[in-house]
């Protein structure tokens, strides 16, 4: 097997269990707001969803960094970083286009968190820069499209 195609294997397994986090901390923290606000007659507003995002991002780092570095993708900072990027952007629109504002499906979810840093793994390689470019365009092209389709259809996002 060629050693790539174990780097961007094991960077969508990286991106697939940051993206499970996601989801699970997601729930959690709306959960946790719920059951908090459950009482309120009033505008109830709680830290959770600062607090569910806040932790995604202090454990998915760590497990990308740990992840990349495993695998031997250098530069080490700036993958994590796209990596990281990309996936805040790509669960901020699969969660503005829920009607709950999370999320909805786990494997639509879990794939298109995995696609991020497998994307920019392949734009390490040399040989391969050019396809993992043009995917990771595609990406944020069907993301953008996806906002914007919403926008014009429901009249709102977010």
């Amino acid at each position: 097997m060629n050693k790539i195609y174990g780097v961007v294997t094991g960077s969508a397994v990286a991106g697939a269990v940051t993206g499970w986090m996601a989801r699970v901390l997601w729930l959690w923290a709306i959960a946790e707001e719920q059951r908090r606000c459950a009482d309120s007659v009033t505008l109830c507003f709680s830290l959770y969803p600062l607090v569910g995002i806040g932790l995604w991002a202090l454990f998915a780092v760590p497990v990308l960094l740990l992840a990349l570095w495993m695998l031997g993708v250098r530069p080490l900072k700036a993958t994590v970083a796209a990596s990281f990027a990309l996936q805040w952007f790509i669960i901020a629109v699969l969660a503005g286009l829920s009607r709950r504002d999370l999320p909805e499906s786990v494997p639509l979810t879990v794939g298109a968190m995995a696609v991020g840093p497998a994307l920019v793994a392949l734009c390490v390689d040399p040989a391969r820069r050019r396809a993992g470019l043009v995917g990771t365009g595609a990406l944020v092209a069907v993301c953008l499209s996806l906002v914007w389709f919403s926008i014009h259809v429901s009249g709102s996002f977010l």
